[in-house]
């Protein structure tokens, strides 16, 4: 098969052409996320026929997230494989074309220059509004476009970001809103028709961006599918915006030097050290094995330590159970593991 014919159906869109998908053909995509939004995404700009997509996701596939994340199935979530593993290994049987590049880690201001700097957009796939103004912050400083996205309960809102021409996300959104003022979709719960919608509004904003085919719909898309309620917000720069406008990139220039918090969904404590430590599993299971039941499948450990339960992935974050506090879960990973992670 030659390398066009798989996409007929789309190039007989006169719109895209194939003008325009030999263009889609040569750009790279990093989607940041790959649960509900991102899963969508990703099969659809794989199967589109993007040149390459860098996946970013931190955390392995659960039970509550069958009824939204399409990409994962039981078996998966028996495995614990991580979700971006799992959606390469499925994207790359849906086209053999496209280069995936699975990246099992939390996008931060630590990693998003390595990451993104080859990136010709970005899709926001997250559910952390932290990982957004990074982003932003990121887009602004080097001039690369990115496609807002959230969903929560059967509403979504979208909105293109294109530096110089648009507004941004500090232009919508100052400052982050105080942690668990906004719902979540742990405390207001998400039906699955709208992570599609909004995902099909990214999807379709990146092949018009990519391809150069189209001209992208600026504002806030905003629908309430329950209500069957639809809006579009037009958004002008603000020239006093702190990025746009000021280009202060507060954001991207906090380094962590590591951190404790809540696990989002979980009754749980997540560490996370400074940076990549690029952790020797098998060495992780075999010293937690002293202490407790200690597993590995390659990509996380799980151990049962006097009743708590942690799970450790390779660069180093740990996902702790049975503990109170930030400060016991931290103190509990530092007992273990003895990787210095800090508050």
């Amino acid at each position: 098969m030659k390398e066009l014919d798989r996409y007929l159906r789309q190039t007989t869109f006169a719109e895209l052409g194939v003008q325009g998908q030999k263009v889609l053909l040569k750009k790279r995509v990093l989607l940041a996320g790959c649960g509900a939004l991102g899963s969508a995404i990703a099969l659809s700009l794989v199967r589109s026929g993007v040149r390459e997509i860098t996946i970013v996701d931190q955390d392995f596939p659960e039970p509550v997230n069958l009824h939204r994340q399409f990409l994962y199935d039981e078996d998966n979530v028996k495995a614990k494989i991580p979700k971006a593993v799992v959606a390469a290994q499925k994207l790359r049987a849906a086209n053999s074309q496209v280069k995936i590049i699975p990246v099992v880690t939390e996008l931060s201001a630590n990693n998003i220059e390595k990451l993104a700097r080859r990136a010709d957009l970005i899709l926001d796939g997250t559910d952390n509004m932290q990982a957004r103004y990074i982003i932003n912050d990121f887009s602004i400083k080097h001039n690369i476009p990115w496609i807002y996205g959230g969903v929560i309960g059967a509403s979504g809102m979208m909105m293109v970001i294109i530096p110089g021409k648009s507004a941004c996300l500090r232009c919508l959104f100052p400052e982050p809103h105080p942690a668990g003022s906004i719902p979540s979709c742990t405390t207001a719960g998400v039906l699955n028709p709208a992570p599609m919608l909004i995902a099909a509004l990214e999807s379709i904003e990146a092949i018009k961006y990519l391809s150069g085919k189209g001209k992208p719909r600026f504002g806030l898309i905003h629908f309430d599918l329950w209500t069957q309620t639809f809006s579009l917000t037009p958004l002008r720069r603000n020239r006093s915006c702190p990025a746009c406008g000021q280009k202060k990139f507060e954001f991207l220039e906090k380094k962590t030097s590591g951190w404790t918090g809540r696990a989002c969904g979980k009754d749980a404590y997540k560490v996370v050290p400074p940076g990549d430590l690029n952790l020797d599993l098998r060495a992780v299971r075999n010293k937690l094995a002293k202490f407790g039941k200690a597993e590995s499948n390659g990509w996380i450990v799980e151990a049962d330590l006097k009743g708590r339960n942690i799970i450790v992935f390779a660069d180093g974050r740990a996902v702790i159970e049975g503990v109170s506090d930030e400060e016991s879960a931290l103190a509990f990973y530092q007992s273990y593991l003895g990787l210095g992670g800090k508050k």
